[in-house]
């Protein structure tokens, strides 16, 4: 019995599929309908590229209020200034990179701070990470686990305090 409404769904989802390409439209051609092989050809291909960049004239001018108006027709009777502007330009502005001009001041240096090792951002000549660098980030690294379990001992010895209450 499953057999047969497995069938029959099929049955019907192979004609909802197929009406469209049978059905015509006002013009008598199939609603829809495979591209042809014509429709594959180089030319065919190129003629739906976008043409190339155009340059197009806006004109810039501002009102009596003293706001700016932009337009592709020039105003009558308005000072106005002519700017060309390319349609294939991005508009969206990147994200200014900021130089650093000094050295950034240094921190208090492992000998004042007890043994505590202290990660030392790379110079604006290093790009590469160096295997003492390495072994910062990984002492670091280490500091911070350790600092973290000590915090964990103490809420627990807090939420132990506070259950016995």
């Amino acid at each position: 019995m499953k057999w047969i409404y497995r069938i029959v769904t099929a049955i019907i989802l192979i004609g909802a599929i197929t009406i469209p390409f049978m059905m015509k439209n006002k013009q008598g051609e199939p609603m829809m309908s495979l591209p042809n092989i014509d429709d594959l050809s180089p030319s065919e291909i190129i003629s739906n590229v976008p043409s190339l960049p155009s340059d197009r004239t806006v004109y810039k001018w501002k009102d009596a209020t003293g706001v700016w108006h932009y337009g592709d027709q020039p105003p009558e009777g308005v000072k106005f200034s002519t700017l060309v502007v390319n349609d294939q330009t991005n508009i969206i502005q990147s994200t200014p990179i900021l130089e650093v001009t000094a050295p950034l001041p240094k921190t208090a240096t492992d000998s004042d701070r007890g043994n505590t090792p202290t990660y030392t951002p790379p110079q604006s000549n290093e790009d590469t990470l160096t295997l003492d660098r390495a072994l910062n980030i990984v002492d670091d690294a280490h500091a911070v686990r350790d600092m973290m379990e000590q915090r964990n001992k103490q809420l627990e010895a807090l939420t132990r305090n506070t259950e016995k209450k």
